[in-house]
C-alpha cells in the first residue's frame, strides 16, 4: 500500500505529463499548418505496411518527397527503385532527354546525379572529357560517359503494358543483398475528370507489381501517388476504402502479431525454409490490406502560397487543387437487408458480384443464392442483353440505392469498364 503522499505526487506528475503531451501536440500541429510542403518522414515508421496510399493537392510535394527518398536510399544503400505510370506516353514522357523529366532538378544537383537511359532502364554514370583530333587535324574536347561506370538507378515502368514485361523484371537473387528493398512508386494513378476508361487500372497494376515482386512479402514498400479528384479511383476500389476527410487510416488487422512475424521473416536472413516456417506458423493470421493511407489536409502556408495562382483564379473548386470531396451521399442507404432478390456478376471473380436487397438495395455478394444477372456473355450463366441494358438504365435513372459509398463507386466503376454492346 503506497503512501497518500506518493500517490498524490503520482499523480500529479502523470496529469503534467498529459499536459506536457497535450501541449507538444499543439505545437507540432501549428508547425504542421506553417510548413507548406508535406514530409515522407512520418509515413515511414508504419514499417510493417506494404502499400502506402497517398492522397493531396497538387503541388504539395507528395511526389518530390518519395522520389528524394528513393534517391537517397539508393545513394547510402545501392537501392534502384521502380517508378509506374499508367499509360506508355506518359512512361516516355519520363524517359526523353535522359530522364530529365523524371528527377527534379535540385535532387540531381544535391545528388550529383549524372543519368543516361537505355530502354526502361535509368542508370547513373560518369563522363569525362577527352582531347579528340578530327580528319583535318583540329583538336577538340568531347565529353563522352565511361560505361564501365554504369550502375542501375531506376526503371521507368508503364501498368497498361504489363503484359510485355512478364518473366522479365523478378530478380530471384535481389533480396539476397540484405540491404536490397523493393522501392515502387506509381505516380498519377487516378484517372483525371473525364478521361476515358480504355482499360483496368487496378488489374493492370497488380499484375504489373506481380511481374516486379512475386512472393515479396518483407522488404517491400510501394506508394500510391494521386490528387483527390470528384470521382473515387479505382485503386481505392480494390482496397475497399475511401477516405471520407482528411487523415491517416491503417488497413490493416492483427498488427501485433504481424509486426511479431515480421521480425521473424527478417531473422530468417534469407533461408527460404526457415522463411517458409514462419509463413505456415502464421498462415490462420488475417493482416487485412497492410495499406496505410492519407488524405493530407492542406496547410494554412500552402493554402497562402497557392492564393491567387492561374489555377486558383479559373478553378478555384477543382478537387485537385483544395483537395476536398464532394462526395454524393444521397443513393447511400442505411435501410436494413431484408430479403435477397438477386444476384448481379459482372466477372467470373466472387468480388465483383453484387446482391440486390429487399427491392433496390445494392450490397456486396455474401455467397447469396438467388437468381442470377450477368452483365457479360462467357460468365457460365445466362446472358440476356435487355436485362444487362435494363440494369444500366435503373443505375443511369438513380433507381438503385447501396449499403456504402465503396459499393456504390465499385459498382460505378464495373458499370464503366462494360464495353458497349450493339444492340
Amino acid at each position: 500500500m503506497l503512501p497518500k503522499a506518493t500517490k498524490k505526487r503520482m499523480k500529479k506528475e502523470v496529469a503534467t505529463r498529459k499536459k506536457e503531451a497535450r501541449e507538444k501536440a499543439v505545437k507540432e500541429e501549428e508547425q504542421l499548418d506553417l510548413n507548406q510542403w508535406w514530409s515522407l518522414r512520418h509515413v515511414l515508421s508504419y514499417d510493417y505496411m506494404i502499400f502506402y496510399i497517398l492522397l493531396g493537392a497538387r503541388e504539395r510535394g507528395k511526389s518530390y518527397a518519395i522520389m528524394n527518398y528513393f534517391v537517397s536510399q539508393y545513394k547510402k544503400n545501392g537501392i534502384p527503385f521502380y517508378w509506374i505510370r499508367l499509360t506508355d506516353t506518359q512512361q516516355k514522357e519520363l524517359l526523353i532527354n535522359n530522364a530529365m523529366k523524371l528527377v527534379d532538378q535540385d535532387i540531381r544537383r544535391k545528388y550529383k546525379l549524372d543519368l543516361v537511359t537505355v530502354g526502361d532502364n535509368v542508370y547513373e554514370t560518369e563522363h569525362e572529357t577527352v582531347t579528340v583530333t578530327s580528319k583535318d587535324g583540329v583538336a577538340h574536347e568531347e565529353r563522352r560517359e565511361i560505361r564501365s561506370k554504369r550502375k542501375l538507378f531506376a526503371r521507368v515502368m508503364c501498368a497498361r503494358t504489363f503484359y510485355n514485361d512478364k518473366g522479365s523484371l523478378f530478380d530471384n537473387d535481389f533480396l539476397n543483398d540484405p540491404k536490397m528493398k523493393y522501392h515502387i512508386c506509381i505516380d498519377e494513378f487516378e484517372r483525371e475528370k473525364g478521361e476515358k476508361k480504355t482499360f483496368d487500372i487496378a488489374y493492370a497494376i497488380v499484375n504489373q507489381l506481380e511481374n516486379i515482386s512475386r512472393s515479396t512479402k518483407d522488404r517491400i514498400k510501394v506508394f500510391f501517388v494521386g490528387n483527390t479528384l470528384e470521382e473515387a479511383s479505382d485503386i481505392l476500389c480494390l482496397f475497399n476504402f475511401i477516405p471520407e476527410k482528411n487523415g491517416i487510416f491503417q488497413l490493416v488487422k492483427n498488427k501485433k502479431k504481424l509486426i511479431e512475424y515480421i521480425k521473424e521473416i527478417r531473422a530468417c536472413n534469407n533461408d527460404a525454409d526457415k522463411k517458409l516456417l514462419v509463413d505456415y506458423k502464421y498462415r490462420n493470421y488475417d493482416f487485412g490490406k497492410r495499406c496505410l493511407v492519407e488524405n493530407i489536409q492542406n496547410s494554412e502556408a500552402y493554402n497562402v502560397r497557392r492564393h491567387g495562382t492561374i489555377a486558383d483564379i479559373l478553378m478555384p473548386k477543382s478537387s485537385t487543387f483544395t483537395n476536398k470531396i464532394d462526395t454524393d451521399n444521397a443513393l447511400i442507404s442505411k435501410e436494413t437487408l431484408k430479403k435477397p432478390i438477386s444476384v448481379i456478376k459482372f466477372t467470373k471473380n466472387p468480388k465483383d458480384w453484387f446482391t440486390v436487397w429487399n427491392s433496390n438495395l445494392i450490397a456486396p455478394y455474401k455467397n447469396e443464392q438467388k437468381q442470377v444477372i450477368a452483365m457479360r456473355p462467357y460468365l457460365d450463366e445466362i446472358f440476356n442483353l435487355e436485362m444487362q441494358k435494363s440494369i444500366i438504365s435503373v443505375f443511369d435513372m438513380r433507381g438503385f440505392t447501396f449499403k456504402n459509398l465503396i459499393t456504390f463507386k465499385q459498382f460505378q466503376n464495373q458499370l464503366e469498364l462494360l464495353k458497349p454492346r450493339k444492340g
